[in-house]
């Protein structure tokens, strides 16, 4: 199986990548500290400069920036804001350091193609996972969508999370996607450990796009005291309910989809090279929760040791229907495993 990982220019992390590009699919970026992406800006976000000489340092690979905001305000589809996100990216472009951009806004997609059409012309639009394209019906509409404009065809799309336990539905979309795009490349998302079908997804999408455009900015203690993090801590169940893939269950989509991709672009460095290195080599030991994406911050107060669980973890929780309140298998696997502890001071860990 191969990866698509998120690039940071931290020397050991490029490193890493280098050593194994060969089951690299290929990486994925933040334009810069202001793009309109779904993540909001960190304190020490690299420049475009420090990004484009890192990624033009790797080996040949689709590089591929993100504007995944869920939506972008007005003023950012012409004007001022508009010439300077083409000057942003063809300054990549004339770096070698882009191949295509992971959008999740139509809008913007077909202001840039508008504004830059040879610029276009050079990228990929690739649609965000945030698009949850569950369906065969709902990806053509988005993937034809994409090329109604000038950018080039999708080279790839995440399938909707909610399939990656689900092999059949998985098996299905993917076959009928094959048939219509037959040079396009198909992906799922291993380790973001949110709720099944969130209930939260949209509104928390759009909380962090409304926060690059305000002064109000959402943070951790949304999803802590209204969002999924309250429902982990009170049903501990329901992180194993989540459609996360462990590396040793990586194996399973072999044959189904093309390549898998990882999150956690937003850790530390030494934490992001951990978790891609435990991908790669199939195998993880240390806390389930801390691998995972959204259940990581609290991995201070979970512990449930990833090589505890049952080597069938993943036939057990596949195609199952989803209704956890008449179901034991994962409230009875956390119950077993999971061990709670007081909540500590931040483990800082040396890059």
């Amino acid at each position: 199986m191969r990866f698509e990982v998120p690039y940071v220019p931290d020397a050991a992390y490029a490193a890493l990548l280098a050593a194994r590009a060969e089951a690299l699919e290929g990486v994925y970026f933040r334009l810069g500290p202001e793009s309109p992406d779904a993540r909001l800006p960190g304190l020490a976000d690299p420049s475009p400069m420090e990004l484009a000489v890192g990624l033009a340092a790797l080996p040949d690979m689709p590089r591929l920036g993100l504007l995944n905001a869920a939506f972008n305000a007005p003023d950012m589809l012409g004007g001022d804001r508009l010439r300077d996100l083409v000057l942003v990216l063809e300054g990549y472009v004339a770096a070698g350091a882009v191949t295509g951009l992971v959008y999740a806004d139509q809008y913007l997609l077909r202001a840039l193609s508008d504004a830059a059409p040879e610029l276009a012309g050079q990228l990929c639009a690739v649609p965000s996972i945030n698009f949850r394209l569950g369906s065969f019906e709902r990806a053509a509409a988005i993937i034809d969508a994409a090329c109604s404009t000038h950018f080039r065809p999708p080279s790839s799309v995440i399938l909707d999370r909610d399939l990656n336990r689900d092999p059949a539905a998985l098996a299905a979309l993917a076959a009928g996607l094959r048939r219509e795009w037959p040079q396009m490349r198909l992906g799922v998302m291993a380790n973001e450990g949110c709720l099944y079908a969130c209930p939260y997804k949209s509104a928390h999408d759009a909380h962090i796009a409304l926060s690059r455009l305000t002064a109000c900015r959402v943070g951790a203690e949304l999803n802590r005291d209204l969002g999924c993090l309250r429902d982990f801590a009170q049903e501990p169940g329901r992180l194993l309910a989540s459609p996360f893939i462990r590396p040793e269950d990586i194996g399973q989509l072999e044959g189904v989809v093309d390549f898998v991709k990882l999150c956690g672009r937003s850790r530390l460095a030494a934490d992001l090279r951990a978790i891609v290195a435990a991908y790669l080599d199939g195998s993880f030991d240390g806390n389930l929760l801390w691998l995972l994406d959204t259940p990581e911050i609290l991995s201070d107060r979970f512990v449930l040791e990833n090589k505890a669980l049952p080597g069938d973890f993943y036939a057990r929780t596949s195609g199952c229907l989803r209704r956890c309140q008449t179901c034991s298998v994962c409230a009875g696997l956390a119950a077993q495993l999971l061990t709670r502890r007081d909540p500590s001071l931040p483990r800082f860990v040396a890059a």
